[in-house]
């Protein structure tokens, strides 16, 4: 009897851990201006996709709240990623017919479903900043935010960008933008 209830305390306490362990590695970190890799240091010419018609690279930003990115071009290959944020910005740097090969903001490529991506152009902070009235640092501040909010792109100029976020519409410095530089393309990998 006495083995039994301690095989059950044993059982308990591990459900406990583990359960415990995976809400922590579940906890979102601080975000730094390192933490997001830019596109590529060289320039060549776009090419336009004979899937989709658009350019490659491009950017657009993920569908749901949760996005499955595999290995290859297909649901037979292995999960490698599940995205759980809706709105984050991604750039597209392959296509085939059905499929998406995306690099997110920290560098990682996977490939997504192309249904799992949306049009709307989105960006993430890269550090702590705020939204302003007008495109001018003492313009007056509406709002603050962290580095890693997601927020609605609109246009941009050489140095700010019109956004918005939790019904907030303001402009952001470009530079505190990721998702919101010109592409810079690689040629391909040889």
């Amino acid at each position: 009897m006495k083995n039994s209830a301690l095989a059950g305390f044993v059982v308990w306490t591990l459900l406990l851990l583990s359960v415990e362990v995976r809400a922590v590695a579940q906890t979102p970190r601080e975000l730094g201006p390192t933490d997001f890799k830019a596109y590529a240091p060289q320039r060549s010419s776009a090419r336009i996709s004979e899937f989709s018609g658009l350019p490659v690279p491009r950017y657009s930003s993920l569908r749901y709240d949760k996005v499955n990115g595999r290995s290859g071009p297909s649901l037979d290959y292995p999960v490698s990623w599940t995205y759980e944020r809706l709105g984050l910005p991604v750039v597209i740097v392959r296509e085939s017919q059905e499929w998406r090969k995306i690099r997110d903001p920290q560098g990682d490529e996977v490939w997504v479903h192309r249904r799992m991506l949306a049009g709307e152009r989105t960006a993430i902070t890269t550090t702590r900043g705020a939204m302003y009235r007008d495109p001018d640092i003492h313009a007056g501040a509406l709002a603050t935010y962290q580095a890693g909010a997601v927020v609605t792109l609109g246009e941009c100029g050489d140095d700010w960008c019109r956004v918005e976020a939790e019904g907030r519409k303001g402009w952001a410095p470009k530079q505190q933008l990721w998702g919101a530089e010109d592409l810079q393309i690689a040629p391909p990998a040889g």
